[in-house]
């Protein structure tokens, strides 16, 4: 009896599995967000669903500094690792609200604004929008151990921000619309409300800043009678174009409180400087000669009729 060959068979089978495999529906590739740090299933690469964020009490970062979460600081060491400085704000952040800095009683912290040095500041709640440094002296010499800009509400920050080491922009806008960034930075060139959300790659800790960028000075409208060489006779009446800015005035070389109904009725050589809230300055200087309004002329009258009656 003869044997029938086995080659067919096999090449039936060949053909069938074949044919279920390009029959099949393709499996659509796994795109994993680049900044997941969770458990991935190691068949397919996808994130897990119930993969946690790193809960590590403690998360290691660049140059010795780490995060702590129990108060949810950035922690620097200083003098070799003998002391911890903490603040609630890394290296190179941007924030609008407070920053908050601890340090033992032994390091002496030197807190540097927009460049000037800052006497009796608060630590615990800086507040005041500008571009800070933080410095400690180490073997007789300033070393700088982080930086931090307060924008506040509204800023005239210049260019852009630049994510902070180990931190992605995860998105962006300008009044609503995408706003130009890219994976490390957001342009802030135009005026505008920002609404920007950023991670830190190691913690897992997601930031948002919301800010409107304003460069635009305020105007300062001066109301008075003016001779014809620019001196006003009379008290002059000081406005702004926008309110909730800042007065800061001197008359003939020295500070004086402005008044709070924005009049003025004393003689001299003015310097206004007005603030609005993103930080924008405008300035006015002019010269209030003597003149006699009501109440003066009515003091005149009374001191020549005294005179009168004297003589």
């Amino acid at each position: 009896m003869r044997l029938q060959s086995k080659k067919p068979i096999l090449f039936t089978l060949c053909v069938l599995v074949l044919a279920l495999a390009l029959c099949a529906p393709a499996r659509a590739a796994t795109v994993v967000d680049p900044l997941y740090v969770g458990e991935v299933d190691p068949q397919t690469g996808e994130a897990l669903a119930d993969a946690s964020a790193p809960t590590a009490e403690r998360v290691a970062l660049a140059n010795g500094v780490y995060y702590d979460r129990t108060d949810g600081s950035f922690v620097y060491p200083v003098s070799g690792g003998v002391y911890e400085v903490r603040a609630n704000v890394a290296d190179g952040m941007i924030v609008g609200g407070p920053v908050s800095i601890t340090a033992p009683d032994d390091v002496a912290l030197t807190v540097v604004r927009s460049g000037v040095a800052q006497e009796g500041v608060d630590l615990s709640n800086i507040t005041r929008p500008g571009a800070y440094s933080v410095s400690v002296m180490e073997v007789d010499t300033p070393v700088t151990i982080f930086r931090f800009t307060i924008v506040g509400a509204a800023t005239n920050l210049a260019g852009g921000y630049a994510m902070p080491d180990g931190f992605f922009v995860l998105g962006a806008t300008l009044d609503g619309e995408d706003a130009n960034y890219d994976r490390n930075y957001v342009g802030m060139e135009e005026e505008g409300l920002y609404e920007i959300e950023y991670v830190c790659s190691d913690t897992a800790v997601h930031y948002h800043l919301t800010t409107t960028v304003d460069r635009t000075p305020p105007e300062i409208t001066l109301d008075g009678e003016l001779d014809k060489k620019g001196r006003y006779h009379s008290a002059v009446q000081v406005s702004a174009s926008e309110p909730g800015v800042t007065a800061v005035m001197t008359r003939d070389g020295m500070e004086t409180d402005f008044p709070s109904d924005g009049r003025l009725t004393e003689a001299g050589m003015y310097h206004l400087d007005v603030f609005d809230a993103a930080g924008n300055v405008a300035t006015a200087q002019f010269t209030i000669l003597v003149y006699l309004n009501l109440s003066g002329l009515l003091f005149f009258a009374t001191v020549c009729l005294t005179l009168a009656v004297v003589l």
